[in-house]
């Protein structure tokens, strides 16, 4: 009786340990709603990289951290959105293996793949993404104003999400590839400043202000895994140190780098120096106020047949021309830089009906000295005379945005998909077109991508000849990296770096 029950101690123990994980595992499923909490890591990828970058964040917390700089470094590394951004811009399979729309664009259904766990174990679902989407908006977390137009948000079981609208909202699943689409834990234990749980590829290994980051890959990833063990995202203030580091090996690559430095790289037999595309945009506004010269659509297209913008984008040396408010990346792109060539005598003769006064220009002296400068010497040499202000952001935003005091402003639009600011109810430009207006109104109500991309363009059309603006160019950031090094992202850089598909030869 004693030796039996010795041995029955001893199986039960054994059986213990044999399933004993297993066991916690059932038991944290049921209780704390996530994955088995030893999960069976993949082998860790070798090689590292690293990167240099030129605007550090100033915190890791994704949902509050304004700027690119956090966007650039997470998004699509640590943590990832509902949809996911291709390099073409456009909305692919994310989170959301496929998604619906109903016949009245009032409605979408998205279908969360199988198996997703966050990187502490916890598993993926769809209560997750309502819980995300209603924190965004809640909280307003960046991102929030994106989805204004949503009705309500449900989970229909464990991999199902249906967004009911107010409205229809054809550019939703491009939102949601964005910060709006961030997906989070709702029981994840983090310090958001220095930290991060999310579902990709990378992991944050550690984080300082003022550090690089180091990202090491997931290797309990539900996807792709990362083709590289490490990344590290160093930050610099000097552009010449950085491609310095570069041709010593210290770093890999720079995403972005400014021009001289990439013509200086370009000698270098073992660097690879890249063009890439942005959907960032530099622009000439008008105001056109009632009580403004720029509310006639004449002496705007007299400005814009003016300004000389082949000699902008050269002396730039990371741009590309640009007539009106859609960029390639964007759905609705068409070529209009047509509409209005050089010609300064045309431009001369347009505004010779007109009694001008010295208008004003103000823009942030970010932008340099040489465009503001090109601007005014050619408006002058259309017998347009113009006074220069470069002022500081703080200052800009106050003279021309709140206060609207100016003729003219060079800025920067740095958002995709935002043609529509032209027509908004409280643009600073003051512009207003009924006709225009109604245009972008009606791609709103598009119901399909190919009938939103044709309202685009018509709306885009109709814009550029009525001229509030003049698109002077978009960038195109300059990359420069080892020759060694594959797989790097060639569009959106420096708001979207996704790294997973990095490999060194």
């Amino acid at each position: 009786m004693a030796t039996g029950g010795i041995k029955s101690i001893i199986v039960f123990l054994v059986a213990l340990l044999v399933f004993g994980c297993g066991g916690y595992a059932a038991y944290s499923m049921i209780v704390n709603r996530s994955a088995p909490s030893l999960p069976i890591p993949g082998s860790a990828p070798g090689g590292s990289i690293t990167i240099g970058l030129t605007s550090a964040p100033d915190s890791l917390d994704i949902r509050k951290q304004t700027g690119d700089a956090v966007s650039q470094a997470l998004l699509g590394n640590v943590y990832e959105t509902v949809t996911k951004r291709g390099e073409d811009n456009t909305a692919q399979p994310g989170i959301a293996k496929s998604w619906d729309v109903s016949d009245d664009g009032l409605s979408y259904t998205f279908h969360i793949a199988d198996g997703i766990t966050f990187s502490n174990g916890d598993q993926l679902n769809a209560d997750d993404v309502v819980y995300s989407l209603q924190q965004t908006l809640q909280k307003q977390y960046v991102g929030y104003e994106d989805l204004t137009g949503l009705a309500s948000v449900k989970a229909t079981g464990s991999s199902t999400v249906v967004i009911k609208l107010s409205s229809p909202m054809p550019d939703l699943p491009w939102v949601l590839s964005g910060r709006a689409g961030i997906v989070y834990d709702e029981t994840a234990k983090v310090n958001y400043m220095t930290g991060a749980i999310g579902s990709g590829p990378f992991l944050v290994e550690s984080w300082k202000k003022g550090d690089p980051i180091t990202l090491k890959a997931n290797t309990t990833y539900w996807g792709t895994k990362a083709k590289i063990g490490t990344v590290t995202l160093r930050y610099y203030t000097d552009a010449g140190k950085a491609a310095d580091d570069l041709k010593s090996g210290d770093i890999q690559a720079i995403m972005p780098t400014d021009v001289a430095n990439a013509n200086a790289l370009k000698t270098q037999d073992n660097i690879t120096v890249a063009q890439t595309d942005s959907t960032r945009k530099v622009v000439l506004g008008f105001n056109s106020s009632a009580d403004s010269l720029f509310s006639d659509a004449r002496v705007r297209q007299s400005a814009r047949m003016a300004i000389d913008k082949n000699a902008i984008v050269q002396a730039n040396g990371a741009a590309e021309r640009l007539g009106g408010p859609i960029p390639k990346l964007d759905p609705g792109y068409e070529d209009l830089t047509g509409l209005y060539p050089l010609d300064q005598a045309k431009a001369k003769s347009l505004v010779s009906y007109f009694r001008l006064r010295t208008m004003k220009l103000v823009y942030p002296s970010s932008l340099g000295e040489q465009i503001g400068q090109t601007v005014k010497d050619n408006l002058a040499a259309a017998g347009i005379p113009v006074e220069v202000s470069m002022v500081d952001d703080a200052t800009w935003q106050q003279t021309v945005v709140q206060d609207k005091q100016f003729d003219l402003t060079i800025y920067a639009m740095n958002d995709s998909h935002d043609a529509g600011d032209f027509v908004a109810r409280d643009n600073f430009l003051q512009y207003t077109n009924a006709e225009v207006e109604n245009l972008y109104a009606q791609t709103r109500a598009a119901t399909t991508d190919d009938d939103y991309a044709n309202r685009l363009k018509e709306y885009a059309h109709k814009l550029s000849e009525d001229s509030p603006a003049d698109w002077l160019y978009v960038e195109r950031p300059w990359v420069a990296y080892k020759s060694t090094v594959k797989g790097l992202p060639t569009a959106m850089v420096d708001c979207y770096l996704p790294l997973a598909g990095v490999t060194i030869e």
